[in-house]
């Protein structure tokens, strides 16, 4: 048998023969990332946590023991066999490696399908891809998937043919013509173009709307053994569950083992979304990597039918978290396409955003078997249909209706559809399929990195349930009684008229909006020519950085608490009498003035205010005992799509101080849609942490009732207040180092930005006396925390606005001037 295949991983689980000495730390990490598995694949097939294999590759090392590490230690000889005999492509008589290893033992997380709380699928078998070998290649040189930033497009409507697979592709890749191939495609196993197995029958040929990129090539050894899951179900483990889990959302169906076989296909060979067009007065769909399909329907419940045929087209996105769920195809409809449906140019109800009931396009996909959620038929519909016991969903978004705000997309609804699936799918790419807002896709992310829920077998009813899964928000928890809105029933109880509740009474952790009075501004600083604004990089989700949040229920500890920095929550306590330089702003209050008496603050300032040697005394708390780094996963998975991005404009983490400045000034005259694609991730974030604590809207509402996003697990305002009191801490933090070694002080800040008197450029702002950036002070870099140049101006400008009380941090921002 094959080395490598699914029946030789079978015997490597299912033999007990002697276990090999394990190598050292670096060669284990050199095993795997050759053998091209990630740590999540392996600890999914020696059945443990990803951060555990985390530990075995870390100097020191910690070592595995037991059935787990006797698979680790055979996995390893494994790779270390077969890439020693991939090596030798020249012998034939090198015969492959012996896999030997004990039966995986039951009972692990890993080992069981898993579910999605809201939006349950059938639980999948548990499954270990094998990598592929070596990929075919055409001779085209490059990398082995392209980043964003490596392409260009060519003119709308020209089109030039792919140096790899001959077909027509509309992207530049190092001047060259080829079809794009994201990091997604990679992960999925899909080959490059000039490598996929040939179309599927029932695809029309020679019409000018289909242009498929991928030739008539048979499928290789290497494609089928990608594409064919294999599937570890020892004898003692509890059966898959019956279908028909009880769940109220589209459940998607799963490509088995015998289709894939038979299709040597990957279950999302057609990326994670198409953009509809109308070209030649046919229906288009435009994929993410240039390529293009007819599609015949002409109604929505036909173009949601079709786009769900696997034999028509795979769509779709594979889940971020074992415990989660595949994304749903997303569809995107243009102005033409929106038109060809029958659909109205703009959505008339602008307040409640959807077309009404009895609209005939909603009637239609009634009679038709599809169900719509509860936000109905808007910009972003999504539809679901139940057939034979299972569900199937898919996401659309109307570009004409307002789909991609231009505040978060820029001008992305002026794209071609070529371009704008290519925008859209490095966006799944680097953080989540579309399914709404920027702040929807930011609140869907947290979910799809940790989700709450997962299949557990329950031994009495023989059956797979769905089990909470510690460190989530996997429960609709109440806020404490001050971390709520005035709006809010807890507090509208006791204060019914909006605005009676007494500002002590709220926990009041917003970002930090201050002038500095103007008596205070010293002589010194009036005699310098200028005025430089600094802004904190994507400061709010750098504050997300392993912070420990609260996933439970808030607990009452009504009598003088002790304080526990590492305790999430909200403390009543008087900082009053915490001094702090008038030429600073007052960390514990967003106005930046001086507390005036007991009031709420977040585990974060308070902390931050023991750090600078206050007594704290707390009278009063709601914390929460059950807590986790819940947003990790989250920052990380933002941090780097923002990296990534700012990499394809130009700045990066390499560029000196001087470099960094100037890319910085024409960073946003580059790439369009990369421009596009950093803002929707930027606010993505900060969307997306604002969604915690979503206020009611609408004209209809009541003061004091229940609005729907308190349904919501991810509800939660004291996370929110967490992540600000954070950020605010860590930028005062700055500016205290700033001012303790240089002796410089803000003259007004604004959120994430703070503007300073100057010299000649914001590098004399950082330096300390000694010529060298001040330790714990604000650095120049692309990196979540750092600073760039907001804007400069004279500083007869910022005294005239100053002496009016303007906060000049507001005004300052793309006033960029040269110092005489």
């Amino acid at each position: 048998m094959p080395a490598g295949s699914p029946e030789a991983l079978l015997a490597l689980l299912s033999d007990d023969g002697p276990v090999p000495p394990l190598p050292p730390v670096a060669e284990r990490t050199r095993l795997r990332e050759e053998w091209g598995w990630t740590k999540q694949q392996l600890a999914d097939a020696v059945g443990v946590r990803r951060e555990t294999v985390w530990t075995w590759e870390m100097e020191p090392p910690r070592t595995p023991r037991g059935e787990t590490g006797q698979r680790y230690a055979r996995l390893l000889a494994h790779f270390a066999a077969e890439l020693e005999r991939r090596a030798l492509p020249d012998r034939t008589d090198v015969p492959p490696a012996v896999l030997t290893a004990p039966a995986l033992g039951g009972g692990t997380d890993s080992e069981v399908p898993q579910q999605f709380e809201y939006e349950i699928e059938e639980p999948p078998e548990r499954t270990w891809d094998v990598p592929p070998g070596p990929e075919p290649d055409s001779g085209a040189e490059g990398p082995e998937y392209d980043e964003p930033g490596s392409w260009t497009a060519l003119p709308e409507g020209t089109m030039r043919r792919c140096i790899r697979c001959g077909g027509d592709t509309p992207f530049l890749i190092a001047g060259q013509p080829r079809h794009v191939y994201l990091q997604a495609m990679a992960r999925m196993g899909m080959p490059r173009c000039g490598t996929q197995p040939a179309p599927r029958s029932d695809e029309p040929s020679g019409q000018d709307e289909v242009q498929l990129s991928t030739p008539v090539s048979p499928p290789t050894e290497t494609d089928a053994r990608a594409d064919v899951a294999l599937t570890t179900a020892p004898a003692h483990q509890p059966p898959a569950p019956a279908r028909g889990a009880a769940s109220a959302a589209p459940r998607r169906r799963k490509t088995t083992k015998a289709a894939a076989a038979k299709t040597v296909q990957p279950e999302y060979a057609d990326g994670p979304l198409a953009v509809f067009d109308v070209r030649n007065g046919s229906l288009t769909a435009h994929l993410v990597d240039g390529r293009t399909m007819p599609c015949p329907a002409r109604t929505i419940q036909a173009l949601a039918t079709w786009a769900l045929d696997k034999n028509k087209i795979a769509l779709g996105a594979p889940k971020l978290h074992r415990n989660g769920f595949d994304a749903d195809p997303l569809l995107v409809l243009t102005e033409a396409a929106t038109a060809h449906f029958g659909l109205p140019a703009h959505l008339e109800d602008q307040e409640g955003l959807r077309l009404p009931a009895d609209h005939k396009i909603v009637k239609q996909l009634t009679r038709a078997g599809w169900e719509m959620t509860k936000r109905g038929f808007g910009p972003w519909p999504r539809i679901f249909q139940r057939r034979e016991g299972e569900r199937y969903c898919v996401q659309l978004a109307l570009v004409p209706w307002g789909a991609l705000e231009p505040r978060a997309w820029g001008s992305a609804d002026k794209l071609t559809a070529a371009e704008l699936a290519l925008l859209l799918g490095s966006y799944a790419d680097l953080v989540i399929t579309p399914r709404g807002t920027v702040a929807v896709n930011g609140e869907a992310l947290m979910t799809a990195l940790r989700p709450p829920t997962k299949a557990a077998w329950n031994e009495e009813k023989e059956r797979y349930e769905s089990a909470k899964v510690p460190g989530t928000l996997h429960t609709v928890v109440d806020p404490a009684p001050c971390e709520a809105p005035d709006e809010h029933p807890l507090v509208a109880a006791d204060y019914p008229d909006e605005g009676s509740r007494p500002p002590s009474e709220a926990l009041d952790e917003e970002p930090c909006m201050w002038v500095r009075p103007y008596e205070l501004i010293t002589d010194e600083e009036r005699a310098k020519p200028l005025v430089v604004g600094l802004d904190v990089m994507v400061a709010f989700l750098a504050a997300t950085r392993r912070l420990n949040v609260g996933t439970g229920p808030a607990v009452h500890r009504p009598r003088n608490p002790d304080f526990n920095p590492e305790l999430p929550g909200s403390w009543y306590l008087d900082l009053s009498h915490v001094e702090i330089d008038p030429r600073l702003p007052n960390p514990f209050t967003s106005s930046g003035r001086r507390p005036e008496g007991p009031a709420w603050h977040a585990t974060p300032t308070v902390a931050y205010a023991v750090e600078l040697g206050a007594t704290v005394r707390p009278l009063e708390a709601w914390v929460r005992p059950v807590n986790s780094p819940y947003l990790q996963p989250w920052y990380e998975r933002l941090r780097n799509a923002y990296l990534t991005t700012m990499a394809g404009l130009g700045v990066t983490g390499e560029l000196t101080d001087e470099e960094f400045l100037a890319a910085m000034e024409t960073h946003k005259d580059g790439d369009p849609m990369l421009v596009a694609l950093l803002d929707a991730i930027k606010a993505t974030a900060k969307s997306g942490i604002g969604k915690l604590r979503q206020r009611p809207t609408g004209v209809d509402y009541v003061f004091g009732e229940p609005w729907p996003a308190l349904t919501r697990k991810t509800w939660r305002p004291d996370i929110r207040a967490m992540i600000l009191a954070r950020a605010r801490a860590n930028m005062h933090r700055k500016m205290w180092n700033l001012a303790r070694t240089a002796n410089r002080y803000p003259l007004a800040v604004l959120t994430d930005c703070v503007v300073y008197a100057a010299d000649a450029s914001p590098l004399d702002v950082l330096l300390g006396p000694d010529g060298q950036p001040v330790s714990g002070g604000f650095r120049l870099g692309v990196n979540p925390g750092s600073v760039k140049l907001q804007g400069t101006q004279t500083m007869t400008w910022a005294l005239d606005l100053l002496a009016d009380g303007v906060n000049i941090a507001n005004e300052i921002k793309g006033n960029l001037i040269t110092a005489a």
